[in-house]
């Protein structure tokens, strides 16, 4: 909160506070009414008093009507912070024509979208990880079939996926790091089945 703003704030709960104990000794008839009018009539006949009353009182409608209409650049900055936590999933690309999102699920998507194209994987997890410099690194555990050479896979993998996402979104990836959870054996009886054909 800006120093303007606490002065304003203490400004006004002063006020409140003195409505608050006015209205409280009138309530209970501590004081009267005349007297409160008594002093306002006396505080404004005097010139110098009646100057400084409707100075203090134009600076207080300003003030109030900057309160209420006018939002100071350090809650656009709260709001701005919000929206790129909010945007903290993903890669904000900027330029002069406006901003794109894009999430990490769809760049998770893409690399699904190339394992799903292997026969030989049996099973995928995909996980993004984008850091403060917009840097992608995907991690992607694998479930592969016992004939499978892993290097080959590896390399094309990672070509591929690289590639994708480069065509889709124009963003680089910088690593895609691969794990093999485990290697399924195929069952004697379909590969039997499969010479007899």
């Amino acid at each position: 909160m800006k120093i303007i703003d606490k002065i304003i704030l203490n400004i006004y709960s002063l006020i409140i506070l003195i409505e608050s104990i006015i209205v409280i000794l009138l309530i209970f008839g501590w004081t009267k009414i005349e007297t409160i009018i008594y002093i306002i009539k006396d505080m404004l006949s005097n010139n110098i008093a009646y100057n400084i009353v409707f100075g203090i009182s134009v600076v207080f409608i300003i003030l109030s009507i900057k309160a209420m209409l006018f939002k100071n650049s350090r809650d656009k900055i709260d709001i701005e912070t919000k929206r790129k936590d909010k945007m903290g999933e993903g890669v904000l690309i900027e330029n002069e024509d406006g901003k794109l999102l894009i999430s990490k699920e769809t760049i998770e998507r893409l690399a699904n979208s190339v394992v799903n194209t292997y026969d030989n994987i049996q099973d995928a997890r995909t996980k993004v990880i984008i850091d403060n410099k917009n840097d992608i690194t995907i991690l992607i555990e694998l479930q592969i079939l016992q004939n499978t050479v892993i290097k080959d896979l590896n390399a094309n993998l990672q070509s591929r996926i690289k590639d994708i996402i480069k065509e889709a979104t124009e963003l680089d990836v910088n690593e895609v790091n691969i794990k093999i959870k485990n290697i399924i054996n195929i069952p004697q009886k379909e590969e039997n089945d499969e010479d007899e054909e």
